[in-house]
Formats: C-alpha cells, sequence, structure tokens
C-alpha cells in the first residue's frame, strides 16, 4: 500500500452553517481526524470540502473547496483537476471517532483490486468512509445524474464502474447506531463511550464497550406514540379494538402538554406519532394539539396515522402552512373498490376516504409526506376470482399510479390477542435486543404509559404521566431495556413470545 498515491478530504454537510454541529469534546472533530491522518499518512495531503453559506473556522483553513451545490461530477472533476490527487478518500466532517485503521484497510482493498471506487455498508456512519480514484472521473458516461452527489451517481449506476464493497467485523447493524456529532442522540452516545474509556475507541472496541454497558444506549424516546383519542368508526378486520377491555377515553389536551414538556428536560429531538386504538383526527381538540406539536422545538417529525375519513379540506388546509411541514400522514387504507373497503374496513366509507386521499395526493409534489398503508396479511395476498395476480400487486399498481408511496404493514397479533392473518412469518432467525424498549414510548389516551405498544391495556404500565414524573416512568423502562439486552425477557408481559422486536419506526 502507498499512502502517498491517496489524499484525504474532510466533508463538511450542507446543513452544517457554522462549527456548532461539528464539535465535541471541546475540540472541533475536523481537528481531530486531520491529526489522526497526519499521524497515521503523513504522505497525505488533507482538503477541505464546505457549502457556500458555512460560516465557521475551517475558512481560514488552506485547500478549501467551497460548493455551490452537491458533491457532484462537476466539482468533483474540478477537485481532482487543482489537486492533481490520484485517489481522494472522503471522511465525514462530524467523525470524531474516525478510525485510521480503517482508512488503512479500505486503501489496502481498493489498491489490490484497482478499484475506481470503494465503499462499506456495514460500518455504521461515523466510521464509513469512501474512497474515488480518479480513473473514475474519466470513466463517468454522459448521464442525467450528474447533478446528483458523485456516490449517488456511482451507486446508481454501479455496473458501470469498478466498484469495491469493503466489509469489516464486527458488523453491529443490527443496532442500527450511527457515530456522528451533528446528531445529538450520537453524540450523547459517543460521549458516554468516552466516560467509559480512557481515549477515543477504535471500532474494533465498540461493540464489546456496548455489550458490557448497555444502558449507555438508553437516552430519552426518540420515537413517541400518543394515543389521543380511543374512538374510531371503522371495524377493521386487523384492528385490536375488538381485544381491548373496554374502549379507550380522549386524551385531555392538558395531559398532551404535559408529555411535550417532560420531553424538555433532556433536549434531544424526537419523532412524536398519533396514533393508538382510536382515530386522532376524530378527537375535538386534535388541531390545538397539532399546533402545539408543531410548535415544539424538540419535536422533529410528526406522523399522523388515519383512517382518512376525516383528512377533509381542512385537514389539507393545515399541512399546507408553513410550520405544518414536519408533519407526514400515514393513510391506513387498504382498499381497491367499495366491495374491498367493506370487506377489510367493516364499514362503507370508501367514497369519502378515496376523495380525501386524492385530494391530498398534490401535498407529495415537493415530496413524500402522504403515505398509504396496507396490512400484509391473507386477506390482500389472494388472487381473487376472475384475476391474473393478486390483490396486493393489483393495489400497488393503482395507487403508485397515483404518485402515492407505500407501506407494507407486517401484521401485529399483539402477543396473540388477535387472529393471525399473516400468510408468512419474516421474523429474522437471530434474537436481538429489542428496538422499541431502547427508543420507543407508548401513552394511551387516559396517561397511561404501557410497558410497550403490545400492552394495549395498560397492564403492565410503567406509571400514568398524570400524576408521575417521566423521568421515574423511564427508570423502569430502562432497566427493562437493559434486560432485555442480555436476553432476560420479561414475563408480563411475555416479551419471548414476541415477534415485533427487529421492526422499527421512521
Amino acid at each position: 500500500m502507498k499512502s502517498e498515491n491517496f489524499d484525504v478530504l474532510i466533508h463538511i454537510e450542507s446543513n452544517t452553517l457554522s462549527d456548532e454541529l461539528i464539535s465535541f469534546n471541546n475540540k472541533l472533530s475536523t481537528e481531530i481526524i486531520a491529526e489522526r491522518v497526519a499521524q497515521n499518512f503523513p504522505q497525505c495531503k488533507i482538503f477541505y470540502s464546505i457549502p457556500a453559506n458555512y460560516n465557521g473556522t475551517l475558512l481560514n483553513k488552506k485547500d478549501i473547496f467551497i460548493r455551490e451545490g452537491n458533491e457532484d461530477v462537476p466539482f468533483w472533476k474540478n477537485l481532482f483537476e487543482k489537486t492533481e490527487s490520484k485517489n481522494i478518500a472522503i471522511i465525514k466532517a462530524d467523525s470524531a471517532f474516525f478510525d485510521p485503521e480503517i482508512l488503512r484497510e479500505m486503501i489496502e482493498v481498493h489498491v489490490k483490486y484497482l478499484a475506481e471506487f470503494t465503499y462499506s455498508e456495514n460500518l455504521p456512519e461515523g466510521f464509513a468512509c469512501e474512497i474515488i480514484s480518479t480513473d473514475l472521473m474519466e470513466n463517468i458516461p454522459d448521464i442525467k445524474e450528474k447533478t446528483l452527489p458523485l456516490s449517488q451517481v456511482i451507486k446508481s449506476n454501479i455496473n458501470l464502474f469498478d466498484v469495491e464493497l469493503f466489509y469489516k467485523e464486527p458488523d453491529i447493524r443490527e443496532k442500527r447506531l450511527s457515530f456522528r456529532v451533528s446528531n445529538p442522540r450520537d453524540k450523547a452516545i459517543m460521549e458516554r463511550i468516552l466516560s467509559l474509556k480512557q481515549g477515543t475507541p477504535s471500532y474494533s472496541e465498540i461493540k464489546e464497550i456496548i455489550d458490557n454497558n448497555p444502558e449507555i444506549l438508553f437516552l430519552s424516546p426518540s420515537y413517541i406514540e400518543i394515543e389521543i383519542c380511543g374512538s374510531c368508526d371503522l371495524d377493521c378486520i386487523f384492528c385490536y379494538r375488538k381485544s381491548l377491555k373496554k374502549e379507550h377515553p380522549m386524551m385531555e389536551i392538558s395531559t398532551f402538554q404535559k408529555i411535550l414538556s417532560e420531553m424538555k428536560a433532556y433536549n434531544l429531538p424526537y419523532t412524536l406519532s398519533l396514533g393508538g386504538s382510536g382515530e386522532p383526527l376524530m378527537h375535538p381538540q386534535f388541531y390545538s394539539m397539532l399546533s402545539i406539536a408543531c410548535g415544539d422545538p424538540l419535536v422533529e417529525r410528526i406522523i399522523i396515522e388515519t383512517n382518512g375519513i376525516y383528512a377533509d379540506t381542512n385537514f389539507k388546509t393545515f399541512l399546507q402552512k408553513s410550520e405544518s411541514q414536519k408533519i407526514s400522514v400515514i393513510i391506513n387504507n387498504n382498499a381497491l373498490d367499495k366491495d374491498s373497503y367493506i370487506r377489510l374496513h367493516g364499514a362503507d366509507r370508501y367514497d369519502t376516504v378515496f376523495k380525501n386521499i386524492t385530494s391530498l395526493a398534490e401535498l407529495n409534489k415537493d415530496g413524500e409526506r402522504i403515505y398509504l398503508q396496507i396490512m400484509k396479511i391473507n386477506e390482500t395476498d389472494e388472487i381473487q376470482k376472475g384475476e391474473q395476480r393478486s390483490y396486493l400487486d393489483r393495489y400497488y399498481d393503482f395507487w403508485e399510479s397515483q404518485k402515492f408511496p407505500i407501506i407494507l404493514q407486517k401484521q401485529n397479533i399483539y402477543l396473540g390477542k388477535i387472529k393471525d392473518r399473516r400468510y408468512s412469518d419474516l421474523s429474522p432467525l437471530k434474537r436481538i435486543p429489542c428496538w422499541h424498549l431502547q427508543r420507543d414510548l407508548y401513552i394511551l389516551a387516559d396517561g397511561t404509559v404501557s410497558f410497550c405498544k403490545q400492552d394495549i391495556d395498560g397492564d403492565f404500565s410503567r406509571g400514568n404521566i398524570t400524576n408521575e414524573s417521566l423521568e421515574d416512568i423511564l427508570k423502569n423502562q430502562k432497566q427493562s431495556f437493559i434486560e432485555g439486552y442480555k436476553f432476560r425477557f420479561p414475563v408480563n408481559p411475555d416479551c419471548s413470545k414476541c415477534d415485533e422486536w427487529y421492526t422499527f419506526n421512521f
């Protein structure tokens, strides 16, 4: 391996306008990266790629390349021309745990196989990097995607280039972790790791540190599902409402406000989902609650799960407001026509729902905001009489023609509380720690914090947010997560029977 044939580009993301998002442990992560590169690859030149609106200290550096847009093909052609580099390794500027050994191994692979582009899919962000050869720039055909980031162009036309995929043990993709200090949650975990180990850990040490100290992964919830309404006009064949001990009430707006207020103590962004056993749009104060959530800076995304019956003109008007851009909508609609709607949803509301869905379609013009969700069950996969294709295939063809992204939802049978209509078992063979116990919080309409989403009546609740603090409630959940991480599954509810542990939310 000849490191003198390699240079390094430290890449500042387009949303990084100052040094705040690249600061870690009282130092800029760019300085940390540059020092490690200089120590381990003294022959490498170090360049910086920064967005045009960046206003931090890196502006004083030499060898900076300012981007007006993406790191697109013209940008890279100019960079290779100006630097006369043979190969350039791209390192994200917020990668404070950058491991020189990984770069060394990637360079060896890149050289050995005469690659034009080398990258990794199993390494978490913050450890992974990419290597681009100048030869690749000469081989880019005349394709329309040239305005996209170069790595995206390569991956979408991967057969046109000599690409190497770098694999590194241990594979910790199951933990769904990244290590980038620009993300507040990543940064908090990285700080906890540093508190356990003197000096920056190598990648090979990360798994052992986490496995021996799983509590470092437990922060405040990143996904909170709030059941604001327990009522619904439908009687869907796959819904758990029939299994409830009693219909759930409407949530008091004061309870909703308390939840959001207590999350402020953690100062970490999270996703808020309005779902549960009922239809959220039926709550008489739905729009007041939604306005409160939209105005909370820690709520970075709002997901509304609705049956679409009340997603009318008023709903559409609210979604068009500038402060509502953080809202995404999932419409649970399994129907192709009125007959299938009645068969699957237990009521004749197809015309209303279809009208509302098609009206909302224009909100997807600037990005995906409105999703259609269909349940993956026997009734939606069968080939009906007189048809050549399955119901699911025809559903996709129809709704994709209407420009809707589709979510194919796995049926949750809630530990056997409802009839199992699944036509296949998609559960991984290897059990891993539960994602939901680590990241989720499920709150019923009366303020009860369920053990998890499987605890539909709150029989094994962690407390009630109306009269207990979120801090005390989370202490209980943290212990459940640690026990589950060590495969000592709780028995109430019986986590050993759950097959939702591997699923994850937006």
